[in-house]
């Protein structure tokens, strides 16, 4: 790649970028068809399928980093992902959409509150189970690894999200 010119980098950048927005939406559009067929509501729906497969690459990397003991690169990898999409949320919903409202209010529900706060508790949990000391250790699990299994399964099984999502009232 270092033998390529400048402009030529800017072209494959560009028609790769152009390829992954095509496929993004092919996937949005399947992932709305598979919500509606197996009852899923939209939140759920996005979350289980759109959420695990645009994360996939992320989930390789921290994976990899992880198994060749680099921890700061697998939590710099998710909290880097996070910080991210949350600067392209920000960006999207200050332009607005149409009907020129921002997103928080378009998406406005009970559910994606509460699925915001549980990604919100199982960061907060993360960042603190680094804190803890490295022999607190038991068959090769460490609490903080135990606490995040358990408040992800409480999420998805206390998830109101089968159904439609309703707007909330405020």
């Amino acid at each position: 790649m270092s033998s390529l010119s400048s402009p030529l980098l800017l072209l494959i950048f560009l028609a790769c970028a152009a390829a992954i927005w095509m496929a993004g939406v092919k996937l949005s559009d399947a992932t709305d068809v598979l919500s509606q067929r197996w009852h899923l509501g939209e939140a759920l729906g996005g979350v289980l399928l759109l959420a695990i497969a645009t994360n996939l690459p992320e989930i390789a990397i921290t994976a990899s980093a992880a198994a060749a003991h680099q921890l700061d690169v697998a939590v710099g990898n998710i909290l880097g992902g996070i910080a991210v999409q949350t600067v392209v949320l920000v960006a999207l919903d200050a332009a607005g959409v149409r009907p020129r409202a921002p997103l928080t209010y378009l998406a406005a529900s009970l559910t994606l509150l509460l699925e915001g706060a549980l990604v919100v508790a199982l960061l907060l949990l993360v960042v603190m189970s680094t804190q803890m000391p490295s022999d607190v250790i038991a068959w090769r699990v460490t609490p903080g690894v135990v606490l995040i299994a358990l408040l992800w399964a409480l999420g998805l099984l206390g998830h109101p999200g089968r159904g439609r999502v309703h707007r909330a009232q405020w």
